[in-house]
């Protein structure tokens, strides 16, 4: 496939997921961030063994089978269990050791009243009476202790049956046995029996881009579009963000789970997903800026050193460093191996004076009768898409940042952490390199009030704005 090829299958695949995410919802807010490639796994996978040794009796399952929690899928031979458990059920029933020791105690306590009868006649010495009261208190003890016996016999009971039920495997959730490994009669001691897996729900596991973290929080929701499912609109909520970056791709992993209360969905599918922002209220509700204070206008000046790939970034305020004043800001798509391995490349900014047709990315059919595919071409053509200007350009984000002292960036953890600060990202390599984020925000004003928070807690940060 030559490279003209390639790029105008890479950007019609966009305009076609954009176009299908928002016929399936027209008033979801989604985020600014692009849509991103998943993969559809279990919930879990998990092999099934005993937890004592022993010979395969029976397997009641076998490959591709549904199995419900609790229901026993193996058992293992148990025969000399199930005699100790006759034994400590029978042992556990006697009763004679108790009835004995209440004959002794009552016959003991009547000699002990005739005795005190007689000691008070003095027709019998103190020691004769002291050795019925002996045993009196012998007879007392030996029912006690009979009593104690019988609950331990019913220990010994209870334990014989764990012990029998150990040789019974139950599965541990609702799900499919994905391969078994044994086989009636073979012997087993620390090996899997079977492999089982949880598809209700699902695990979505999304590779994002790292100029894009702190713009997804757990609990955010996302629309996924699967790979066969193309005409199904399913729904996932963020469960998991990680908080550690991969240096290599300069990406970092965000885990959703998708509801599959029937098991429609198959587990291992590639798909895309498209976070959503916020609800329409809620966007309304931010609308609203507060003033800027004097502090967080005066940090917000500074201006990161690199700019993150894909995006344009300049201080919150602009006064004293402004963009070229172009009209049109040409990204250019030279191609290069790298290109096709990678993706798009970051924007090179410069002054253009060509006019190129303007791309329809909401619908791949415009009302003139002209297709996307074709205004791609037309575009790549040229070897560029116009975009407008940057003095133009609105924010996508606004990112808060903290430089690290030259000595290293432990000190400045330690100190974070201790101000109760967590939740945050140090950047040891790539474009950001020197910079700990304290976060990627939607709008100013969440920047601005996250900026102050931090600056109370003595730290000195900055803001700067970035544009897709």
């Amino acid at each position: 496939m030559n490279t003209m090829n390639f790029r105008l299958l890479v950007l019609t695949a966009i305009f076609a997921v954009s176009k299908q995410l928002s016929a399936n919802a027209p008033d979801t807010v989604y985020s600014s961030m692009p849509a991103v490639d998943c993969v559809i796994n279990p919930f879990r996978v998990v092999d099934i063994s005993s937890p004592v040794a022993g010979v395969i009796e029976k397997l009641y399952v076998e490959r591709s089978q549904q199995v419900s929690a609790g229901q026993v899928v193996a058992e293992l031979e148990a025969s000399v269990e199930r005699a100790n458990v006759e034994l400590a059920r029978y042992r556990a029933n006697v009763e004679s050791e108790i009835e004995l020791g209440k004959v002794n105690i009552n016959f003991d306590r009547l000699r002990k009243k005739r005795v005190e009868g007689l000691l008070e006649a003095q027709n019998i010495s103190r020691e004769n009476a002291d050795q019925i009261e002996r045993e009196v208190q012998l007879s007392r003890w030996k029912l006690k202790q009979a009593k104690e016996l019988a609950d331990i016999r019913k220990l010994e009971l209870r334990k014989a049956e764990e012990q029998l039920k150990q040789k019974s495997i139950p599965a541990p959730f609702d799900g499919f046995v994905l391969d078994t490994f044994k086989y009636r009669g073979e012997y087993v001691e620390d090996q899997a029996i079977l492999r089982l897996a949880q598809l209700d729900p699902l695990v979505v596991e999304a590779i994002v881009p790292m100029e894009n973290f702190g713009m997804v929080k757990s609990g955010m929701q996302a629309e996924i579009l699967a790979d066969v499912l193309l005409k199904d609109k399913l729904s996932g909520e963020v469960i998991a963000v990680d908080r550690i970056g991969d240096t290599a791709s300069n990406t970092f992993g965000v885990k959703l789970s998708l509801p599959n209360p029937e098991n429609r969905i198959p587990a291992g599918l590639k798909c895309i997903v498209k976070f959503i922002e916020m609800a329409p209220e809620q966007v309304a509700e931010e609308a609203v800026e507060p003033a800027k204070t004097e502090e967080a206008a005066e940090t917000g000046n500074r201006v990161a050193d690199e700019t993150p790939k894909g995006f344009i970034e300049r201080p919150a305020e602009t006064a004293d460093r402004s963009f070229p004043d172009r009209s049109v800001i040409r990204t250019s798509f030279n191609t290069t191996t790298d290109a096709e391995s990678s993706g798009l490349r970051a924007a090179i900014i410069k002054a253009n004076a060509a006019q190129v047709p303007e791309i329809n990315t909401a619908n791949p059919i415009d009302q003139d009768g002209s297709s996307t595919p074709r205004q791609v071409a037309t575009a790549m053509a040229t070897d560029a898409i116009e975009i407008p200007a940057a003095s133009d350009m609105i924010p996508t984000s606004y990112m808060v940042l903290i430089e690290q002292p030259k000595t290293g960036a432990q000190d400045l953890v330690d100190r974070l952490r201790s101000a109760g600060v967590d939740d945050f990202l140090v950047f040891n390599s790539g474009v950001n390199k020197g910079h700990i984020s304290l976060g990627v925000f939607s709008t100013r004003s969440n920047a601005v009030r996250r900026q102050q928070a931090i600056d109370q807690l003595g730290f000195t940060t900055f803001t700067i704005e970035r544009y897709q």
